[in-house]
């Protein structure tokens, strides 16, 4: 079974039952991805997502989770993961056009609130792509 098609972006919305954060970067990402054979280079980005996802959820409930002592941990962790998609995107954008990839330069690799903020977003994302394939492959 073929796990990438054009339509995967509908049917991880109608999977989560909400529409995607940044569906439009996700289908140009996507494309490429598909044009240039990265999909593996996507499901590794799609991974590390969900985990920067994660850590983001714990990281804005450690208050509320006992078990996390010490959120420096999670931090430094986030810091390194959040490093790890913008190198990612990077190896993905390099096979874009120039306008698409200064685009996607713009809005995830600044260091600002914005870009942050964007990437946030995101993980999000590929959070919700990485349960729906997760879903794909246990079927």
């Amino acid at each position: 079974m073929e796990l990438f098609h054009s339509n995967i972006l509908q049917e991880v919305e109608l999977f989560v039952g909400r529409s995607l954060n940044q569906k439009d970067d996700l289908q140009l990402i996507i494309g490429v991805c598909l044009q240039n054979n990265l999909m593996e280079d996507f499901e590794k980005l799609a991974f590390t997502g969900k985990y920067v996802h994660g850590l983001l959820r714990v990281l804005s409930n450690s208050d509320k989770i006992p078990e996390v002592k010490s959120v420096d941990h999670i931090k430094k962790d986030l810091s390194e993961n959040l490093e790890m998609i913008i190198s990612q995107l990077k190896n993905i954008s390099i096979k874009m056009s120039n306008g698409d990839k200064e685009n996607i330069e713009k809005k995830y690799f600044e260091v600002s609130k914005n870009s942050f903020n964007n990437l946030q977003l995101l993980s999000e994302d590929l959070n919700s792509i990485k349960k729906y394939l997760n879903d794909l492959k246990r079927k």
